[in-house]
């Protein structure tokens, strides 16, 4: 009996903070909330396709387009080759991308998260 008490009182609790909710948000409120989620998930996804590297069925053809353009012979605008000697990078320089994928990851795992 002492058990059916606290789980009425425990029902009615519920049942006064469904009230308070509602009263607080409406319908159009949770709709427009759950719209914005979606939206946030779907633009989520699109970031970390592009982050995988991922290309759509339109990007792949306008690859293989490009490509047949070089391949071709075609007159396609190339950037002109650099002719000065580039310098040499000192190896305190080069670690420094090392610690830039290693943020990068941590970065991507939080917002995975």
């Amino acid at each position: 009996m002492q058990i059916e008490m606290k789980v009425i009182e425990g029902l009615k609790a519920g049942n006064e903070c469904l009230k308070s909710m509602h009263e607080i948000m409406s319908i159009e409120d949770v709709e427009k909330i759950l719209d914005e989620t979606q939206e946030s998930i779907e633009y989520q996804r699109q970031i970390d396709e592009m982050l995988a590297g991922a290309l759509t069925q339109e990007d792949e053809d306008a690859v293989l387009a490009e490509l047949e353009a070089i391949t071709q012979g075609e007159d396609v605008a190339l950037p002109e080759v650099p002719t000065e000697h580039v310098p040499e990078i000192p190896e305190a320089a080069k670690v420094e991308p090392e610690r830039k994928d290693v943020m990068k990851k941590h970065n991507r795992e939080m917002l995975a998260a």
